[in-house]
């Protein structure tokens, strides 16, 4: 594709007014850290360069080939995609495929292209309704877990290291993960690899993704490539690790050995849940002691570690009415393995939403009683409650 890029930086420079600069690196569908260089005309990242230019072509043909109404929509999915931070968080919230919405918006879909809209606009309509009356969250909050995390992956960053971090579900990894992500941009790429991607190969790909890599399923010149583009000072963080085979853990520390090996730092941080650990039983240890032993702290990170204050300041409108009841309540969801903050959050987010903002202990209580809460004796807790708010 020849590229002309004075013109197409332009035309960019029109989708990060629109959208930001890091809604229009979503929109286009590139990593918003190698926008800038791709525009300049870096060989390393014409990939992106060619991505960018396919997505402001297609762009410019809606209007010749999409009715009036089709456009809106399609600018409205525009602005989803760049909310959400990737087209796949839209296709996968709508229950299709990433390549159904790419042949839309590039003007080649040869399906039912009606019903696609139709199903976009129902969609696009429940969305808006959550935005308007449903409970919007809350950013990085810097809880007594999270904080902790964080410190351990900023030790790993600096000094180079391997290391495991394991954690109940729901503590808030993920979470952490992307603050520290989002605070060190230049230097730090994140992997969160399913099954699909437990092999070598599959790891090794969805780094080479983030670092504009491309071309090759091969093992040794994927891994040439990418040691060639990695640089002195960086971390891979791989959340959900537990998903890896132990010849991808293996072979991403060896990654960390070769910079160790002529003086210069790459941290490797393996995050996930307690069964990540199966891979170092006894049984296993002559082969596994080369990634274990490297592994500083290793820390596990439990429901049980979690501290009342740290609910106080996911809720802080609980904390600024006083409701102690319902803090409390919210604190034993936290508190239970295989609960956790998540769980917490999302009955908090579920009274919100049924009651207009007023989140009450008997609202918490009733849906306990339908959510299965692997809580001890919740009905004594539950009664106890109510009667230190009455």
């Amino acid at each position: 594709m020849e590229i002309n890029y004075e013109e197409l930086k332009a035309k960019y420079s029109e989708l990060v007014k629109d959208f930001g600069k890091e809604g229009a690196a979503a929109v286009a569908g590139v990593p918003e850290k190698f926008a800038d260089e791709a525009l300049s005309g870096s060989e390393k990242r014409v990939i992106y360069a060619e991505q960018i230019a396919k997505c402001i072509n297609a762009r410019e043909s809606y209007d010749s080939f999409y009715t009036a109404e089709q456009c809106k929509l399609l600018r409205s999915l525009e602005h989803l995609i760049a909310d959400s931070g990737s087209m796949g968080k839209i296709a996968k919230g709508m229950g299709v495929s990433n390549s159904k919405i790419s042949d839309i918006r590039n003007c080649k879909y040869r399906g039912d292209v009606q019903k696609f809209f139709r199903d976009f606009e129902s969609y696009l309509n429940l969305k808006n309704q959550q935005k308007a009356q449903g409970y919007k969250g809350t950013d990085y909050v810097p809880t007594s877990v999270s904080e902790y995390i964080y410190q351990v992956i900023r030790g790993v960053h600096i000094a180079g290291d391997c290391e495991i971090i394991t954690g109940d579900t729901g503590v808030g990894k993920s979470r952490t993960i992307s603050k520290y992500a989002a605070d060190h941009p230049e230097n730090t790429i994140v992997v969160t690899p399913t099954y699909a991607d437990s092999s070598v190969l599959g790891i090794l790909k969805l780094i080479a993704y983030q670092l504009g890599i491309s071309g090759t399923n091969r093992i040794y010149e994927l891994n040439t490539a990418i040691l060639n583009r990695l640089h002195d000072g960086m971390l891979i963080i791989i959340d959900e690790a537990q998903h890896l085979k132990f010849t991808a853990i293996d072979h991403l520390r060896s990654i960390s050995d070769s910079f160790t090996d002529r003086g210069e730092t790459m941290g490797i941080c393996f995050v996930g849940n307690p069964s990540f650990m199966k891979h170092f039983d006894d049984k296993k240890i002559a082969v596994t002691g080369q990634v274990f032993n490297r592994a500083n702290l290793r820390p596990y990170i439990r429901s049980s570690d979690i501290k009342i204050d740290d609910i106080k300041l996911l809720f802080p409108e609980l904390a600024d009415k006083q409701k102690n009841a319902e803090i409390k309540f919210l604190y034993a969801i936290a508190q239970t393995n295989g609960e956790g903050l998540r769980r917490a959050i999302n009955f908090y987010k579920t009274a919100y939403n049924m009651d207009g903002g007023g989140v009450k202990i008997e609202r918490l209580a009733e849906l306990a009683q339908m959510g299965n809460l692997r809580i001890p004796n919740i009905s004594s807790i539950i009664k106890r409650l109510k009667e230190e708010q009455a």
